[in-house]
């Protein structure tokens, strides 16, 4: 298993890129209640301005990450970590990711969504000193809304 040191973000810029992060491992990502996982549904994500980076080891994807700026905010939002790979520290790795994105764009706000019912998410966000807003969104209002100001 690799360390987390070789964690590697990259963001999908090529077509070529994003179909195969679409097609990638398919039964590693559960769809979230806000989000199917699929080639159409990433296409129209990048479209309203979202970037999609491939969260890699030097072995394989493990998530992907999906990234927005809107003014001072920087809206943020991910898959699950691939089971084989979960309990390494990735997602903590994902939130440094997240932060240090803000920090080179010169944003101070950051805003992850996340299910109601993923308690390693909402415990992950609590650690890293997330707040809770109140908002909810999606389906049924079942997508939380987490804001941390940097």
């Amino acid at each position: 298993m690799d360390d987390i040191k070789d964690l590697v973000f990259k963001e999908a810029k090529k077509e070529e890129e994003v179909v195969n992060l679409s097609k990638f491992d398919i039964q590693a990502f559960t769809d979230t209640q806000d989000f199917s996982w699929s080639l159409d549904n990433i296409k129209k994500e990048v479209k309203t301005g979202w970037k999609l980076y491939s969260v890699t080891t030097s072995e394989e994807i493990v998530a992907a990450v999906l990234v927005k700026r809107d003014g001072d905010t920087l809206f943020t939002k991910n898959t699950p970590i691939k089971m084989a790979f979960q309990g390494n520290g990735f997602s903590h790795q994902i939130k440094n990711f997240y932060e240090e994105e803000a920090k080179r764009l010169h944003i101070a706000r950051l805003v992850n969504y996340c299910p109601v019912d993923n308690f390693r998410m909402i415990a992950l966000n609590e650690s890293h000193g997330y707040k809770r807003t109140g908002k909810a969104l999606g389906i049924s209002n079942n997508i939380i809304e987490w804001i941390k100001v940097l």
